[in-house]
């Protein structure tokens, strides 16, 4: 199914100031996932509850004593063995990404509004807005394993969560995340910023005995960790460990069908266009870990070492974490399904503006690289 990308017809710069009000008063003070069964791939579940909200009401149903020992907090996986040290090659795969993306220059707002990416950035940055809309909830606690230079935490201020742990294995972005963070106004929420490989080792010691989290966030880097299995399973474990029955471990990453299919359609080993390109060393076997590639993204990712997400092995393995998916998506039909409700944020957040009414055809054909995800912890 195609998909037309962003264009002028979806710009009523008239509806837009009637509604804005509104709509940034929802933005800073109810985002509890109105819109969760929409993003949700149960298409005809009517239930218009937070899906966290549905979890518990049907537990408490089953067996209220046994909800109330586990809404206080669930460490029952904390001391699940997480393996053997990892490999020296995995501690280099590692090092490697944290060197990339500790390279790339912190960019000021000027310079942002000035990439020949920016609309794209924006669009991405849409996504994750109106993702975590749907699955964060006011006094959220929320772990991020990969938040980079603290790009979301405008995000979790306007979802009013109350505590955040945010780690990455790049330190100098964290160094970065932190700066931002104290110097953000109304911040209203606690974080804690961590240099922590959460695919090669785990989190345990860098979090406090009894911490508990509602939502787990990956943005952009759950890939990574594809890299081998037991950086899979390392991540699920961190992922999990902490996660409470019925919360939610969200996410974006790059959508290996399309990549695949884009490179099956490719004269050569490498595709394509103006602003990025995917190369790869093969494509007559297809494994399901390792399966690198070279990827560039002008202004962003400079030829930086990823690898291809197998979804089908990736949903069965999250099952062995007690994790169930219920969401995902690519971005385009993620765009087409929710860009209705929330056209306002679309053009709050410059996606497209008057000067720029379209998003250009290259940076729709990026933005189709990549799906968002979600699964829920069950009991």
């Amino acid at each position: 199914m195609d998909h037309d990308r962003p264009h002028s017809r979806e710009y009523d710069q008239d509806r837009d100031r009637r509604n804005v009000r509104d709509h940034e008063q929802d933005c800073h003070h109810d985002f509890r996932g109105r819109d969760s069964r929409d993003s949700r791939n149960s298409g005809d579940h009517q239930d218009s509850r937070h899906p966290r909200d549905l979890h518990e009401f049907r537990e408490r149903e089953r067996d209220p004593s046994t909800y109330a020992r586990r809404t206080h907090d669930d460490t029952r996986d904390r001391d699940r063995p997480y393996g053997p040290p990892p490999p020296a090659a995995a501690d280099d795969r590692a090092r490697a990404v944290a060197l990339h993306y500790n390279a790339r220059p912190q960019a000021t707002v000027v310079t942002r509004q000035d990439s020949p990416i920016y609309q794209l950035r924006c669009f991405n940055n849409w996504v994750k807005a109106v993702l975590f809309q749907t699955y964060l909830r006011r006094n959220d606690r929320v772990l991020d394993m990969g938040c980079g230079k603290g790009g979301d935490l405008q995000k979790y201020r306007q979802a009013d969560i109350r505590e955040l742990y945010a780690f990455d294995v790049a330190d100098k972005s964290i160094d970065q995340a932190t700066e931002r963070f104290q110097t953000m106004r109304n911040a209203r929420f606690r974080a804690q910023f961590r240099a922590v490989d959460c695919y090669n080792t785990s989190i345990e010691p860098h979090l406090p005995r009894d911490q508990g989290f509602d939502v787990v966030s990956m943005q952009f880097c759950m890939h990574y960790a594809f890299s081998s299995e037991q950086q899979v399973r390392q991540m699920l474990a961190n992922v999990t460990a902490r996660l409470r029955p019925g919360g939610f471990f969200i996410g974006t990453c790059p959508n290996a069908n399309t990549i695949v299919r884009k490179l099956r359609h490719a004269d050569g080993l490498e595709f394509g266009n103006s602003i990025y390109t995917v190369k790869f060393t093969q494509k007559d076997e297809y494994p399901v870990y390792g399966h690198e590639y070279s990827f560039r993204l002008v202004d962003a990712v400079d030829d930086c070492p990823e690898y291809l997400v197998h979804w089908p092995s990736f949903v069965k393995m999250a099952r062995e974490y007690r994790l169930d998916p219920i969401a995902h998506q690519g971005f385009h039909h993620f765009y087409t399904q929710h860009i209705d409700r929330h056209r306002d944020l679309f053009v709050r957040m410059k996606v497209v503006t008057p000067d720029s009414p379209t998003l250009p055809a290259d940076q729709w054909e990026a933005a189709g690289l990549y799906s968002i995800f979600a699964f829920q912890k069950t009991d």
